[in-house]
């Protein structure tokens, strides 16, 4: 308290009724409104009246404190023997025959500080108000002068004072009630409105209801025609097809004209039906993500074996791959990834009368950046949206040789969003086009909410689960590739959430988490592992970080600690910690991109680390190098074929005993049986693959040359 204002000793009632007046004249001084100087007057009496009542030498001060903004002081103090179950009645659970403890916490109610402090000795009660924003500062002069002020008027007597209560009684009661006729008021217009709104909702839901149908509706009739058509398509192609090899007899030249523009259009048509099946399923959400790991590298190459036939009529156009090699692997849909650039591809194909047609892609944001750039007709700016709706086409000069459906860019943005990404262009008229797919490296479905209580990312492990919690997508990227040819399988969770909900259906064999600044994740990455046991539910913890972290890390539970960046290293690290035997190494020779991923698809198995090589040399340098297990190798390969690689192998002290898998589809003479035999090489046709649709032929050739699963794999 700066400044004292005015002081009232409590001897008997009537100073307990000066107390309550002196408040209200007080309030007034200070500017407080009528409801405030009754609040004030109130507070002030109903602790004054307990000083006076339950103590002795009983005193009310009334002062100002504050430099910012001033606030009324008003303290009761008194030498009484204190107020017992004090924490009870601010609390509200205590009751007495007198009713004490009802009036204090009404008064805390009333003021904007409040505060008791008592002991068997004295009772203090501090209560304030702050002053209204109009008041203007109060300065100590003018402080003193408000005392004398006060001291100088006489009190009044009890019978005005309760006088003047009666009257601000009957005001109160004559707000209350007007205020409960304005509530009464409000109330019915509430209810009305509460009416209206549930009428609104009703009218909402059944519109809702309708259009839900109608678009099941569309979505049922769309895919019953769709699949009605694709029979006599098949057939109106089939047939044609017949007619130009000539299978029945020779054609007019006016004939072969004809059946080849009924095929064309059976093609076109054929297009428009898949279109619209897909957007039908994309429309329905029934559309399944078969999530993968793949290479850009993997799809560039497939892209370009693929579409190299569209190029036939036109000799003065070029389709240019840039090289992917140095780019991290995708974890997403393949299938819808490729099904997206191949359609840019073909548009692009369609609209570029010469020049080139070029492919790339970059990593930006942890998102996977594809351009299809061409030197072609280009699109003008008004146009760069409305080619992405249905039906939509542009005319331009080249509308009369590649009438399309209009239907194939709306399928690429509706296949992109389903991934997480997006599709755009950039174009100008005469100036070439590049369209453009943004997708996410890592399908963010795999961890997220809305797959929490369906499939998981992987449905199917064959290898032991190591999950990866870590913000950033990009380390799983780069710690895929790693892992892929390993007995482990890498999954990954963005946050602990996530990791938490999948590890409710899973339990990996170890979690990799990075330590961080405060450690935060990791501790809670600690907390997500299974009871302790030392059966298949244990579960290791793997921290990631810089060196000066490791004794922080191991102090929070982890079972090792690995420095900053994860490398190759990290593999080791696992088998030593889970006590695991290294997996066999197999070299997989073979020139042909699809039959080196048929192989790797096959032989996906934890205990085997398979190892590639493009051709001869390369295997082996390889061989050397890594001194693999066993080898399977193609026979027919550009410079060194597989004959002279066996013959170099056998021809060595180091890899004369080196188990060798032939695997081809050439058509073996017995010369080259008994070639293959003299050199010790086992033989397996690709067709005997192809027709058993499965690894056991591969794998059953592995066991009898002593490769097969190990006993703690």
């Amino acid at each position: 308290m700066n400044s004292l204002l005015s002081s009232i000793l409590l001897r008997n009632e009537r100073d307990v009724v000066q107390a309550r007046q002196r408040a209200r004249e007080i309030a007034g001084v200070l500017g407080f409104d009528n409801q405030e100087q009754i609040r004030l007057a109130t507070a002030t009496s109903e602790m004054a009246r307990n000083a006076f009542r339950y103590a002795r030498q009983a005193k009310v001060d009334f002062g100002l404190s504050g430099d910012g903004p001033q606030k009324l002081d008003v303290i009761i103090t008194d030498q009484g023997p204190g107020i017992p179950n004090l924490e009870q009645i601010l609390e509200g659970r205590y009751r007495s025959k007198t009713g004490m403890g009802l009036g204090i916490i009404g008064t805390r109610r009333l003021m904007d500080s409040f505060d008791i402090a008592t002991s068997p000795s004295a009772t203090v009660v501090r209560m304030g108000k702050t002053l209204p924003a109009a008041t203007p500062p109060i300065t100590p002069s003018r402080a003193q002068k408000i005392a004398a002020n006060l001291e100088k008027r006489p009190p009044e007597s009890p019978y005005e004072e309760i006088e003047r209560q009666n009257r601000e009684l009957l005001k109160t009661l004559q707000e209350l009630r007007a205020r409960q006729e304005e509530l009464a008021i409000l109330n019915r217009e509430l209810e009305d409105t509460n009416r209206g709104v549930v009428a609104l909702y009703a009218e909402l839901d059944e519109r809702a209801d309708y259009l839900r149908r109608a678009s099941e509706l569309k979505t049922n009739f769309i895919s019953s025609i769709s699949h009605e058509f694709r029979t006599p398509l098949s057939s109106i192609i089939s047939l044609s097809r017949m007619l130009i090899d000539r299978l029945d007899g020779e054609l007019t030249e006016e004939q072969e004209k004809q059946v080849n523009f009924i095929a064309k259009s059976a093609r076109t048509l054929s297009e428009l039906v898949n279109d619209l099946l897909d957007i039908a399923k994309v429309e329905a959400g029934k559309v399944r993500i078969r999530v993968k790991t793949f290479s850009v590298s993997e799809l560039f190459s497939a892209l370009k074996g693929m579409l190299k036939p569209l190029l036939a009529e036109n000799t003065s156009l070029d389709l240019v791959f840039e090289d992917a090699s140095h780019l991290p692997t995708l974890r997403t849909d393949e299938g819808k990834v490729s099904q997206i650039v191949r359609n840019f591809i073909s548009n692009a194909i369609k609209f570029t009368p010469q020049g080139e047609v070029r492919i790339s892609a970059d990593l930006q944001n942890d998102k996977m950046i594809f351009r299809v750039k061409d030197t072609g007709i280009g699109i003008a700016p008004e146009h760069h949206q409305t080619i992405f709706e249905e039906f939509t086409q542009v005319e331009n000069p080249l509308q009369a040789l590649h009438r399309g459906t209009g239907l194939g860019l709306p399928l690429c943005r509706s296949l992109a969003r389903l991934l997480g990404g997006g599709v755009g262009v950039e174009s100008e008229v005469g100036r070439g086009s590049i369209f453009f797919a943004e997708i996410p490296i890592v399908y963010r479905g795999d961890t997220s909410d809305d797959q929490a209580g369906g499939e998981t990312g992987a449905p199917e492990f064959h290898r032991p689960v190591v999950m990866l919690v870590d913000r950033n997508p990009g380390t799983f990227s780069r710690l895929e590739t790693i892992f892929r040819k390993s007995e482990f399988q890498l999954v990954y969770a963005e946050e602990s959430q996530s990791a938490g909900r999948w590890m409710e259906r899973n339990i990996p064999v170890a979690l990799i988490s990075e330590v961080g600044p405060d450690a935060a994740v990791l501790r809670d990455v600690v907390r997500l592992l299974p009871p302790e046991g030392n059966g298949s539910n244990r579960c290791f913890v793997v921290a990631v970080g810089s060196p000066e972290e490791q004794l922080r890390a191991m102090a929070i539970g982890a079972d090792l600690f690995v420095s900053t960046p994860l490398d190759e290293h990290i593999l080791p690290e696992l088998r030593r910690l889970m006590q695991r035997e290294s997996p066999r190494k197999l070299l997989l020779v073979e020139d042909n991109e699809v039959s080196m991923y048929i192989l790797r698809e096959l032989l996906d198995r934890p205990w085997l680390c398979l190892l590639e090589a493009r051709n001869g040399q390369e295997a082996l340098d390889a061989i050397s190098r890594e001194q693999p297990d066993a080898v399977i190798l193609d026979l027919i390969m550009p410079g060194m074929d597989g004959f002279e690689v066996l013959r170099k192998l056998r021809s060595r002290e180091e890899s004369r005993q080196l188990p060798v898998i032939v695997y081809t589809s050439k058509s073996l003479t017995a010369q080259d049986k008994i070639q293959l035999e003299s050199m010790s090489a086992g033989l397996i046709l690709k067709a005997d693959v192809a027709s058993r649709m499965g690894p056991e032929v591969l794998l059953e050739s592995l066991s009898r040359l002593g490769i097969s699963e190990p006993r703690n794999a």
